[in-house]
């Protein structure tokens, strides 16, 4: 997976990304979905829950539209999870390389 790529990811790049889903997926459930699921994939997760509010109060809640909502806050989780994890493994990475330069 590369998370540390898209983790990086310029803010214009990421605005660029999110306005190519729009022209590809139009104005739809899915696509705000979409969007927020890459505003989580880049570490952004309050940009992507109130990206997730927006589309609640601008499609309603139909069934789709509250599991396309739960599949979101899930894919939050799991990236936040996975970012937290990423943060850790290299912190023990600097630990083992700090000791083993003082070593």
């Amino acid at each position: 997976m590369h998370t540390h790529s898209l983790v990086d990811i310029s803010q214009a790049g990421l605005e660029l990304a999110i306005q190519e889903i729009k022209e590809e997926m139009f104005d739809t459930p899915q696509c705000d979905y979409t969007i927020a699921k890459l505003l989580s994939h880049c570490g952004q997760f309050e940009a992507a829950e109130r990206h997730i509010d927006d589309m609640l109060l601008k499609w309603g809640a139909s069934p789709d539209v509250l599991a396309l909502t739960e599949q979101a806050y899930a894919d939050m989780a799991r990236f936040s999870v996975d970012q937290t994890a990423n943060a850790l493994s290299a912190a023990n990475r600097a630990s083992v390389a700090q000791a083993s330069a003082a070593a």
